[in-house]
């Protein structure tokens, strides 16, 4: 499934609103990922598997505390990446088990533009990720569950690479965020299809 950037965006939005998330965080992730995929990395799939394993429990369970941790499994990158963005920033932090690491990546992005020659190292146990404000630069884009996390600033540069205009969907990725986003809309009442009914009728 080969989407342009705008559609694929507006299909990931509907899918956080379906898996519970408020419209503030919906915007926030749905440009995120937009992000994540200009870069040519998988956003589709880290969607996917975030929204998997954020499912079927409340959102402020997943929600940094002020120690930047959580006593559930893992915490979501959207909720600590716009908490980082809201202090415009950070030096250093130490933060919790946390589900897909590189969804903090354009938050911090977003707070280094001002700041030349300045980046954000992500590091977790088995890989790293490099932001500016002109790139991200991923080893081990995909960790396994959620990995505890050191975020720090650092000076840095990172090469401008062009960006990419669409997005490659498999199937099955394609499939998951519609299921997601079709929990967006509302299921047909008996009044609906009785106006419905009545909008097909030939008035003449």
């Amino acid at each position: 499934m080969n989407l342009s950037l705008g559609e694929f965006q507006a299909l990931v939005a509907k899918a956080f609103r379906g898996g519970g998330y408020s419209w503030g965080l919906t915007e926030d992730a749905s440009f995120v990922a937009r992000r994540i995929a200009e870069s040519g990395l998988p956003a589709g799939e880290m969607a996917v598997r975030l929204l998997d394993r954020v499912d079927g429990g409340p959102l402020t369970d997943r929600m940094p505390d002020e120690r930047w941790d959580t006593s559930g499994s893992g915490l979501c990158p959207v909720c600590v990446g716009a908490s980082i963005a809201d202090q415009s920033g950070c030096d250093r932090l130490e933060i919790g088990p946390t589900f897909e690491p590189v969804f903090l990546a354009p938050f911090l992005a977003s707070t280094v533009r001002t700041q030349r020659g300045y980046g954000y190292l992500i590091e977790w146990p088995s890989g790293r990720c490099e932001v500016s404000a002109t790139g991200i630069s991923v080893q081990d884009p995909s960790p396994p569950g959620a990995v505890p996390l050191t975020v720090s600033r650092q000076r840095m540069t990172i090469e401008r690479s062009s960006r990419l205009d669409r997005v490659e969907l498999s199937e099955v990725t394609y499939e998951r965020l519609s299921v997601f986003a079709h929990r967006t809309y509302a299921p047909a009442t008996e009044a609906s299809r009785i106006a419905g009914a009545g909008a097909e009728t030939d008035d003449g």
